[in-house]
């Protein structure tokens, strides 16, 4: 029997489903319409569910394109089946899909520059600037060389691209790199003693101490060198040519790997595990049988609340499931509803955590 406590399957499929919502919303690729065939095929549930989401969605465009995808014939009849269970969906939203459960279109509201994902034009006409975000806050931009910079909550990046080198410092925090192609202008990316450089590609960089971070390679190849290494007029030549890669190390796309001074602990991640690493742009925590004490540490990146745990063992009890940033009450009616754990606010910014004793029956 499994020790884990997770979420129940009905809610994983109404998160399953926000995630498509959103996932329409910005528009799907071709790949993600047949993917979303297949979930759709998997139960008559899945469908029921998703019309039901759209429903409710502000921006009618999103029911107008899955009209598109599927007969409208269809879908209203999904609708008109299944509407008892959306007013129940309705009726439940400020607590059971509150609660940490990833509803991602309460989400948005959340982030402060979506205007990557919109589509509207916010180029950063400065060639040395200093982005940062507030505890709790993301960040999208567009950068003057079209690449793009997700920041994730309390980060900051100091961006340098006035030679011939397109530098980046990510002094604090978490980010997401989108790169623009110029083979001429490598862009770089400094974090403790190391650089990563990259010529056309997207990476995910988190600073894990003042000399160490975490490195995700989500599409194409970087080249990781120590700062001590050659100068950067050779990092595009590295990238192209793997020979010439004795001060470096080339990680290649679905890679991730710790990096303190050298390439440590390096791996290759799983579509399941890169989504997991990656969710945090998405506006979701995904845990799967992490302890409660590192998955409460990882929630308090995005909140100034802090958390104490009252039972020495509760902090080793293992959670599985999908939470939303930043929702403390419903990430405080998760635990209590799925993993029996109880809260008392000890002060305005501290909550105590202790697990629910079964009462004591007569004997």
């Amino acid at each position: 029997m499994s020790n884990v406590s997770q979420f129940t399957p009905k809610q994983d499929i109404y998160e399953q489903a926000s995630l498509w919502i959103s996932r329409v919303d910005r528009g799907l690729t071709h790949s993600e319409i047949q993917q979303l065939d297949q979930w759709l095929a998997a139960s008559s549930g899945h469908r029921r569910i998703l019309f039901e989401l759209a429903s409710l969605w502000d921006d009618m465009s999103v029911m107008n394109e899955l009209s598109g995808l599927y007969p409208l014939k269809s879908a209203q009849a999904t609708l008109s089946s299944g509407k008892d269970h959306a007013a129940k969906w309705k009726r439940q939203a400020r607590y059971s899909s509150a609660a940490a459960v990833a509803i991602v279109v309460l989400f948005l509201g959340f982030i402060s520059d979506w205007s990557w994902l919109m589509g509207t034009d916010n180029t950063t006409a400065q060639v040395s600037r200093r982005l940062a975000t507030a505890i709790g806050e993301q960040r999208t931009v567009k950068l003057a060389d079209g690449s793009y910079v997700q920041l994730n909550t309390n980060s900051i990046i100091n961006i340098d691209f006035s030679g011939g080198v397109r530098r980046i410092v990510l002094q604090k925090g978490e980010a997401h790199f989108a790169v623009a192609h110029d083979h001429y202008r490598p862009f770089v990316v400094e974090a403790g003693a190391n650089t990563v450089t990259a010529i056309g590609t997207a990476f995910n960089m988190q600073l894990t101490d003042t000399d160490a971070f975490e490195l995700v390679v989500t599409e194409g190849k970087v080249l990781v060198r120590d700062t001590t290494s050659a100068q950067d007029a050779s990092d595009a030549t590295a990238l192209i040519n793997p020979d010439a890669t004795a001060s470096g190390q080339l990680l290649t796309a679905g890679e991730k790997a710790n990096i303190r001074g050298q390439v440590d602990q390096r791996q290759s991640l799983t579509s399941d595990a890169m989504q997991q690493d990656l969710a945090w742009q998405q506006g979701m925590i995904v845990f799967k049988g992490e302890p409660l004490e590192d998955a409460l540490k990882e929630i308090g990146r995005y909140t100034p609340v802090t958390f104490k745990i009252a039972d020495e063992n509760l902090k080793q009890k293992r959670v599985a499931g999908y939470f939303k940033v930043g929702d403390i009450s419903g990430l405080l009616f998760a635990l209590k509803n799925s993993f029996n754990i109880e809260h008392k606010r000890v002060s305005g910014m501290t909550i105590e955590l202790k697990e629910i004793t079964p009462p004591v029956s007569a004997g």
